[in-house]
């Protein structure tokens, strides 16, 4: 490694960006990067680090917007979001990655960026409708959709000279929503997930369910939404001791190979039924 670039500030960052090459590396909470280096003898010509720039760290709540900055870690989102009914979902499955000291370090815009399969993070963001504010050299900025973040193949759709600054997520649509997120592992702790699912509904005062929202993560290379199981929870209440976990977990069929998923499912759905209690 040649050198690294340690930006300060917003302006810093985007003036580092100019230097980039497909040889460089970016390093967020390093505790997927830091790894990959050490077993694949990676030696990059630059290293930008983002953890020295304060608002990559923001976490920014109004009754009309959250704003999570790219560097804010699982435990962050956590202490600022849990409780939160609509954005829920979004400290649950920050509250399951890894070990406490994993989540003091790990970071949502690594986990978004590396887009894995098994990342609990983007099954949410999809879910809540989440934009990400990208930056590109001399600090220029666009505005996705998380959708159009992974490229399918297991990495993602950002230039080699681009960084995810924050995710932006419309609170206005989720007026009335509470979101939850579940996931199926090897162990209770410290596991990948198998089967991740993000859940919002929206009910009426009796808890009959207006409204549903499925997204599921860990089966294909994306999250997917599952509008089968939408369509089953309208018009129900979310009653997890009646056959309806069972029925939403049919739903799987057909979108994995692996039969022990199908029959798990009902249990995770069953599981996120719960929480609507």
């Amino acid at each position: 490694m040649s050198s690294c670039y340690i930006p300060k500030t917003l302006g810093e960052l985007g003036e580092a960006l100019k230097h980039l090459t497909s040889s460089s590396l970016i390093l967020a909470g390093g505790t997927d990067l830091v790894l990959h280096m050490r077993q694949r003898h990676l030696e990059p010509d630059l290293l930008l680090s983002l953890t020295d720039v304060p608002a990559l760290r923001e976490i920014q709540v109004t009754p009309e917007q959250v704003s999570i900055g790219a560097m804010a870690t699982m435990s962050e989102i956590v202490t600022s979001l849990d409780g939160i009914e609509d954005l829920q979902a979004l400290a649950d499955a920050a509250a399951g990655v890894g070990s406490p000291q994993i989540r003091n370090k790990g970071t949502i815009g690594g986990n978004a960026a590396n887009a894995s399969a098994a990342a609990d993070l983007p099954p949410v963001l999809w879910l809540l409708g989440a934009e990400a504010e990208i930056m590109g050299p001399g600090g220029t900025c666009r505005t996705i959709s998380i959708r159009d973040l992974p490229d399918g193949n297991q990495g993602n759709t950002l230039a080699e000279n681009e960084v995810i600054l924050r995710f932006l997520i419309d609170r206005r649509a989720l007026k009335g929503w509470r979101s939850v997120f579940v996931k199926l592992g090897h162990r209770s702790e410290v596991t990948i997930s198998r089967i991740g699912l993000a859940m919002a509904l929206k009910q009426d005062a009796d808890g009959t369910v207006l409204d549903a929202r499925v997204v599921v993560g860990a089966i294909k290379p994306v999250p997917f939404p599952l509008p089968a199981a939408e369509e089953l929870l309208r018009g129900k209440k979310p009653d997890p001791s009646s056959d309806l976990a069972i029925q939403l977990g049919e739903t799987f069929k057909g979108n994995t190979r692996r039969v022990y998923k199908e029959n798990a499912a009902k249990g995770v759905f069953q599981d996120a039924l719960l929480r609507f209690q």
